[in-house]
Parts: structure tokens; C-alpha cells; sequence
């Protein structure tokens, strides 16, 4: 039997070896490319990572806060110069750094929540005392330019203090934590009864305390 197919089909010997080579060749012709796509794969996630490694971290540019100085004046605890962060400390909260205000202030006139700048003086008012807006929280005075006229003048004394018993309501504003309202009560005083016979009478027109007689006490006399 084996033999008969062999005499009838012997001339048709080449075609299994050719099925055979050619899907030898297809298992090897996908075997390396799957080779191929895994390498190029490889190659592809290493340059990833070394990309990834030489990326330097951007560094963000940290704020820096600049500080200044205030000058609190009047109806607060602790009149004086305070720290600040410009732009950023409001006025409540240097106040609160002054002792906070009297019982006698009235702060319904001041904008509690107003940025602070550099040099700035802030004058806190008493209960019933008007004062401009712009005397609040204004900016230092600057200084005036002497002139060539000027130069050759005698030099007025930083020292001069204010005469209770001469000074007019403007002269006696001049003073540390005295405003329109105070300067009248002194001046009715002084009309009522008689000139101050020394400095410590001053203690005796309302609203004028110890500490507050203190901060003056550099500031005016009574010749």
C-alpha cells in the first residue's frame, strides 16, 4: 500500500518540504519582530529616563517682604514707632502692637483695614475730636530745601519747646497727641483759670492723663 502512494506521488516530494520551509521562515520572520519592537521599546523608555534625570527643577522665586516703620500717635496705649511689612500690615494689626486703643478713642473715623506703607503717621482721635481726613494716616513730612538766603540765618533750636501760657490752638497741635479739640480745652482752660503756674497743671485740663503728660513733658513749658 505505502509503496503504491510512494510510485504515485514520489514526483510530489518537494512540496511538503516546501510547506515546511516556509513556515519555518514566517515563525522566524515574527520572531524577530517582535525582537525589533521590544528593543526599539527599550531604547525608547532609557532616552525617557535620562531626559527625565538631566530636567533641573525649576526653583520659584521667593517673595521678600519689605519692612518699614509707622509712627502711632494719640488715643492708643502705647503711643510710638512700630514695625511693619509694607503693603501687607494693615492697621488694625499695628495697633494691636501699640496696646491697642484707649476707651476714649474713636477709631469709626480711621479704615481699620488700610495697607500700611514706609514712615507713615498714624493719629489716632479721641470721642468727639474732628479731624481732616488727610491728618489720620499721612506720609512724614518732607524735609524743607534751605536756601541761599536761608543759609546764612541763625539756626532755629530743634530743642524750642511750646509755651502753655502763649501758645495759640495751632502752635499747641504741633504737640505729640494734641488735636483741634484738646488745644481748645486747654486755651478755655488757661481763659478760666488763670496761666498754668507749672507743667504739671496741664494734667488738670480733661482728658490729658499721666501718660499722656509724660509724652509732653519734653515738649512745653510755661515762661
Amino acid at each position: 500500500m505505502w509503496r503504491d502512494y510512494w510510485q504515485r506521488y514520489r514526483r510530489f516530494w518537494w512540496v511538503p518540504c516546501l510547506v515546511m520551509i516556509l513556515l519555518g521562515g514566517g515563525v522566524f520572520w515574527q520572531h524577530s519582530r517582535q525582537q525589533r519592537f521590544l528593543s526599539t521599546n527599550q531604547q525608547l523608555m532609557a532616552q525617557s529616563t535620562k531626559r527625565k534625570v538631566k530636567a533641573k527643577p525649576v526653583k520659584q522665586k521667593k517673595s521678600v517682604s519689605k519692612g518699614g516703620f509707622v509712627d502711632i500717635k494719640s488715643a492708643v496705649a502705647h503711643p510710638g514707632i512700630y514695625p511693619i511689612c509694607v503693603a501687607k500690615t494693615r492697621l488694625f494689626e499695628v495697633l494691636k502692637q501699640a496696646g491697642d486703643v484707649t476707651e476714649a478713642a474713636d477709631t469709626s473715623q480711621l479704615n481699620l483695614a488700610q495697607t500700611l506703607s514706609d514712615q507713615l503717621i498714624i493719629y489716632v482721635p479721641t470721642k468727639g475730636e474732628a479731624v481732616q481726613a488727610e491728618e489720620l494716616v499721612k506720609a512724614a513730612d518732607e524735609p524743607q530745601a534751605v536756601t541761599d538766603n536761608q543759609a546764612g540765618a541763625s539756626p532755629i533750636s530743634t530743642d524750642a519747646k511750646i509755651n502753655l501760657n502763649q501758645a495759640d490752638t495751632t502752635q499747641l497741635q504741633t504737640l505729640n497727641g494734641i488735636g483741634p479739640k484738646k488745644a481748645e480745652q486747654i486755651i478755655a482752660y488757661r481763659d478760666e483759670q488763670g496761666q498754668f503756674k507749672q507743667i504739671e497743671d496741664l494734667q488738670k485740663v480733661g482728658g490729658i492723663g499721666p501718660k499722656t503728660f509724660e509724652q509732653l513733658r519734653p515738649q512745653i513749658c510755661v515762661n
